[in-house]
């Protein structure tokens, strides 16, 4: 996949989240280089109030595949940043 094309952010709720995801990415990195995961991890929480209108108001799966690309995208990178904390598949329930 290529780099989110910040041109293809028409709905205000993907702009607004690409910015907070734009902010806080080198925060969580400077974080995790000192291995303050809490910090890092705090960080990403942060999303959340940018998260939830996302999923709430843009259509991820969208018709048209470039609109989509860029949204997977956008997505894909918010995971691998998340994954860089904490991988939540290792995570074992018991009962």
């Amino acid at each position: 996949m290529s780099e989110v094309n910040t041109e293809s952010l028409i709905e205000p709720e993907e702009r607004t989240l690409f910015r907070a995801y734009s902010e806080i990415r080198p925060k969580v990195e400077d974080n995790l280089k000192v291995g303050d995961y809490v910090s890092a991890l705090r960080q990403i929480a942060g999303l959340r109030k940018s998260v939830d209108p996302f999923f709430d108001k843009v259509l991820v799966m969208a018709e048209d595949e470039k609109l989509r690309r860029n949204r997977l995208r956008l997505l894909h990178d918010i995971s691998q940043l998340f994954l860089r904390i904490a991988d939540i598949s290792e995570i074992v329930q018991e009962g």
